[in-house]
């Protein structure tokens, strides 16, 4: 069995709810009483690793229901299933209760690392002291870039604070973020072990830092115009590349491939996993659900065991995009299912994180956050930006391309930047397929707006809403830029009056 941290149920009852800026963060401990050492202190560190898991059950509504990966599965009507509906045609309103779950998991995570930080004083031991603090400022940095790129301007919270003082908060700019971001991962860099031993395998290391870090950069390089940024990521990169031990994972598991082996369950947390979300089956309160979250309904248990859901539907763009001898395809979805009856029913689903259950949403899959091939395709990336497509940038390429047993002939005769472009946009979206990165990427490559019309003019719901036939189902006219940002959600506008809105809503 996997070790995850020494995470325990009792972990989740450490955590209140409050004002989303002012969160006490135990309900169950007088924390005045409770975090006055080394070991009691671990206990919080771990919970904000667990904490991820909150903002996990909703990331993928925010992000790959909202790109050209995944789609809806049903008709929006009422209720959460218009919620549903909202996010899938950027629709959103400020009472989205999918978008306001996912902004009040990462905000309550974020007081948990401030509750670190604060009782830091309490560890006697000054290596374990800076590497809580380290730790607790990577998940809080973590979290802050993924709201301000879903979000924009953030309330910048560094340490626990008052209700009264939380209600006249104002948000920070985006620039502001960013430097909180940054000053936040280069202390994780700085301060964080190289490597654990195994009964602290799973907490993240200063390569998972660096990788985040270069991340970052790579943002703020405004789609490789800012050449700084672009060097300031290349440098982090390559350290982790030649020096952190992690690598392209090429070692095929009992009769799959090497991409396959990558989400094999008895090979989690191999060479090429830099960070990754823990997830433990048996019961315990903390396995996977996205096994049944994805699973297509109508499946009756044939797909796996329990309630299912038929959330983030591949898209049949998506599913044209892989090329014959792909093995990215069959380890990331299946194109049908057997239903109760017996019968193939042609609706496809996301099989990523699918292994057996005995009870619903307690699967074994680790969510990969950071990868190896990652790091070889920012490389890549910055090297066309900064270069043109030599044979180093087309070399990134072909390493994941070949892995995948892809052909790389169009890469080799690859002349000008946009085209290295092109093939690299694609590549992402197969490599990370359903791991959330496709919406942020074509956020970060200026490609948004022009997929996202291509595909609402393109992608019909006939094959997914089993025969009603919709060809057209948003107005691309009415697909603005605005939209692209989440609405603030209602409850913290009523709670902090002194906070804008975004634009638009």
């Amino acid at each position: 069995m996997k070790k995850i941290l020494g995470y325990l149920p009792i972990l989740l009852l450490l955590f209140g709810c409050e004002d989303f800026l002012n969160r006490e963060a135990y309900n169950q401990i007088d924390s005045n009483h409770y975090y006055t050492n080394e070991t009691e202190l671990n206990t919080a560190v771990l919970a904000c690793y667990n904490g991820i898991h909150k903002t996990l059950d909703r990331e993928f509504f925010v992000t790959e229901w909202r790109s050209d990966n995944t789609r809806c599965d049903r008709v929006p009507q009422a209720g959460d299933e218009l919620a549903l509906g909202n996010l899938d045609t950027f629709s959103v309103l400020t009472d989205n209760i999918f978008s306001n779950a996912y902004w009040e998991a990462a905000y309550h995570n974020i007081a948990n690392c401030n509750v670190v930080l604060q009782y830091l004083g309490n560890v006697d031991n000054p290596e374990k002291r800076i590497q809580f603090e380290a730790e607790a400022r990577f998940i809080r940095a973590y979290h802050y870039f993924n709201l301000v790129r879903l979000y924009g301007p953030l309330f910048i919270v560094s340490e626990r604070i008052s209700h009264e003082v939380a209600k006249l908060y104002e948000r920070s700019s985006v620039e502001d973020v960013y430097q909180f971001i940054i000053d936040d991962l280069k202390f994780g860099a700085d301060n964080l072990t190289e490597k654990y031993d195994d009964a602290d395998l799973g907490r993240v290391d200063q390569w998972g830092a660096k990788t985040l870090l270069a991340k970052v950069y790579l943002t703020l390089s405004q789609n490789g115009r800012n050449k700084e940024m672009l060097t300031e990521a290349k440098t982090l990169l390559e350290d982790v590349k030649d020096h952190s031990g992690y690598g392209l994972l090429t070692d095929k598991g009992s009769k799959s491939s090497a991409y396959a082996n990558l989400f094999n369950i008895d090979n989690e947390l191999n060479k090429e996993m830099i960070f990754v979300s823990r997830y433990l089956s048996g019961g315990k309160g903390i396995g996977s659900p996205f096994g049944n979250y994805f699973a297509p309904r109508g499946s009756e248990g044939n797909v796996i065991y329990g309630g299912v859901s038929g959330y983030n539907q591949p898209t049949k763009d998506l599913i044209a995009a892989y090329t014959a001898g792909d093995t990215r395809k069959d380890v990331s979805l299946k194109e049908s299912f057997i239903n109760k009856l017996g019968n193939e029913e042609k609706t496809p689903y996301v099989c990523k994180y699918t292994n057996p259950v005995t009870v619903r949403y307690d699967g074994e899959s680790d969510w990969p956050i950071l990868r190896f091939a990652d790091v070889l395709l920012m490389l890549g990336e910055i090297e066309n930006e900064l270069n043109g497509p030599t044979d180093v940038a087309k070399g990134y390429l072909k390493q994941i391309r070949t892995r995948a047993g892809v052909p790389t002939g169009d890469v080799d005769v690859v002349m000008y930047k946009n085209e290295y472009r092109d093939l690299m946009a694609k590549e992402r979206r197969l490599e990370f397929a359903f791991e959330n990165h496709r919406f942020f990427d074509l956020q970060r490559t200026d490609k948004l707006m022009d997929v996202m019309k291509e595909h609402f003019q393109t992608e019909d719901s006939k094959f997914y809403q089993r025969e009603q036939y919709v060809t057209i189902y948003v107005d691309v006219t009415k697909l603005q830029p605005w939209k692209f940002v989440l609405p603030i959600p209602y409850n913290v506008m009523i709670t902090t009056t002194n906070a804008s809105q975004n634009a638009g809503y």
